[in-house]
């Protein structure tokens, strides 16, 4: 089934883009195919990276290799896109090239063809009460046209929430065009639910885990006007990328959040997924974050290593050529171009969990005929990434003396940036961090309690280690100081707890100084608002010093006296 990226719209670029009509009935095309098919495909000449990241935030990228980029324009973008009078073509789509619809939900059950909306709904019902054991449908919320965009739970006791185990989730479809996660996420719910044939990897993980699937979570898009997929479209109803519509810290005018996104970020909120993925076509390759910076998420290496496993393991079962885009089918999103307002992002940066984006086929609608191929491609790839979620550590937050649950951060001085620390939970003190192997210490704060530091935690692959923490209260909780720092104990033998004014909070960067104004050490790390964070600065020797704190990446700085004396009088 192997296809090279973008071969399907190839054969455009033998024509030069530039006799693209421009003038007078430039965009004319454009307009035409919206009418007919509810979107517009166009390919351009790849413009170089800066440029295609400043594309990409204005317009939907359908798939980009370097050479040609694909971008699907809504009724919303094509005039924008006309009036910038780029060379382009336009990609006019082959009616059901692949999309063989199932007569029924039994013949769309042998995963060979591609349900009905009614369809879909009675099988994802069916599954349920197949495998009530183990397994539970649930909506996450509803599109703009109210279908229901459904979830199965499978775990083996899918009508409790288990806190010891950690919840992961599988998605698809969020463009309505895309069209083999659909019934792949079907097939492997099934697959999941029936016990695999025994398998003991499968009893482990529905065991193990707490495991959402959601096959279509862009219901309007997939099927756009009748209850067939006829001409799919990337974007909602209301014409907006639904994986472009995440809130973004750095985006000053975002689009109105729609339907689809306020259900997907309410449900995953309440569910703290440790681990997902959504699965996309248009590529052949696992993208991992940051997708909208070229900087280095904190755990970069342990998503480098989760993303190669599955590539690895696909190469294993498939035929020579597939899922080899890129870095051998690996790939830090903004390495390829960069987005904003995606997922894969907002989950990992707002929400502490791990998400990765799956790009299964060049082909955006692939072939029912090829449905098979690409399931015997990833099956295994799929499952095992499901068990990367019982790697790492766990543990329960509590207060020392109520035995009380306590919502704690919990993070790793030095190694954390960009909120890559992860929470314990507000009702249970339950927290999980995914790590690769290493010797790691970790350190907890929450507001009203003495930093508990938790040193030499060994974290090894396929299994999770314990970290129970007892927090002990504080006597007295200080106010943030109006400005400067409050440091104390004054003097100390170098262990202090340091207050940030309550305006300062996230990434900060730490320098400490001589009175001569030497730099005697520096480092990063992220603070809570009104929360005092610890340090030892024993090493440093008895003295007088100066701690500067800047707020990254752009101030403010604030200063405060540290005083060291380790001298005990007879």
């Amino acid at each position: 089934m192997r296809r090279s990226s973008l071969t399907a719209t190839f054969f455009i670029l033998m024509m030069p883009l530039s006799m693209n009509p421009q003038g007078v009935s430039a965009g004319n095309d454009i307009l035409i195919n919206i009418s007919k098919y509810g979107q517009a495909e166009v390919i351009i000449d790849y413009p170089g990276y800066d440029a295609m990241t400043k594309l990409a935030a204005l317009f939907s990228v359908s798939s980009c290799d370097g050479k040609a980029a694909v971008l699907s324009l809504s009724p919303l973008t094509a005039e924008a896109f006309i009036s910038t009078a780029i060379p382009y073509k336009v990609i006019t789509p082959e009616k059901v090239k692949s999309v063989y619809t199932a007569s029924s939900a039994a013949e769309a059950m042998q995963w060979h063809s591609y349900p009905t909306w009614q369809q879909y709904d009675t099988i994802m019902h069916l599954l349920a009460e197949r495998w009530p054991d183990v397994c539970l449908l649930d909506t996450i919320g509803f599109s703009v046209r109210g279908r229901p965009i459904l979830a199965l739970k499978i775990s083996d006791n899918p009508a409790e929430d288990e806190d010891d185990e950690p919840a992961v989730m599988l998605s698809a479809a969020i463009h309505g065009d895309e069209l083999a996660g659909f019934v792949l996420l079907m097939r492997l719910a099934e697959r999941l639910a029936s016990g695999g044939n025994n398998s003991e990897l499968v009893r482990k993980l529905t065991s193990g885990l707490e495991i959402w699937i959601n096959p279509l979570a862009n219901p309007d898009g997939m099927f756009r006007t009748v209850d067939t997929i006829i001409f799919p479209v990337r974007v909602n109803s209301n014409g907006y990328d639904i994986n472009r519509n995440f809130p973004d810290p750095e985006v000053s005018s975002p689009p109105p959040l729609q339907p689809e996104t306020t259900a997907m970020m309410a449900f995953m909120r309440e569910k703290h997924f440790v681990l997902s993925a959504n699965l996309h076509s248009g590529a052949e390759v696992i993208n991992y974050p940051w997708d909208k910076w070229t900087r280095l998420h904190a755990d970069d290496q342990w998503f480098n290593e989760v993303s190669r496993r599955y590539a690895d393991t696909v190469h294993l079962s498939s035929d020579p050529g597939y899922l080899t885009f890129l870095d051998n089918g690996v790939t830090r999103g903004s390495v390829w171009y960069s987005i904003k307002g995606g997922r894969q992002d907002y989950i990992t940066y707002e929400l502490g969990g791990r998400e990765v984006t799956m790009e299964l086929d060049n082909d955006k609608q692939t072939p029912a005929t090829q449905l098979e191929s690409l399931w015997n491609y990833n099956k295994h790839s799929l499952i095992r990434y499901l068990e990367e979620a019982l790697s790492g550590v766990t543990g329960i937050i509590t207060d020392a003396g109520t035995g009380m649950p306590v919502k704690a951060k919990i993070f790793i001085a030095g190694h954390d940036t960009d909120s890559s620390h992860v929470y314990s939970d507000i009702l249970t003190g339950r927290f999980y961090r995914l790590l690769s192997p290493g010797i790691i210490t970790f350190t907890v704060t929450s507001k009203g309690y003495e930093a508990y530091t938790a040193e030499n935690v060994a974290v090894s692959w396929n299994e999770l280690t314990r970290l129970d923490i007892e927090l002990t209260p504080l006597d007295t909780i200080p106010d943030p100081p109006g400005r400067g720092l409050l440091i104390w104990p004054v003097p100390s033998t170098g262990e202090v707890s340091i207050m940030l004014p309550e305006a300062i909070e996230g990434s900060i960067s730490i320098t400490v100084t001589s009175l001569t104004g030497a730099v005697m050490t520096t480092y990063k790390t992220i603070v809570d608002r009104g929360i005092p964070f610890t340090h030892d600065f024993g090493y440093l020797g008895d003295g007088i010093y100066i701690v500067s704190v800047n707020k990254l990446p752009y101030g403010p700085v604030v200063r405060g006296k540290l005083i060291i004396s380790t001298f005990t009088p007879l």
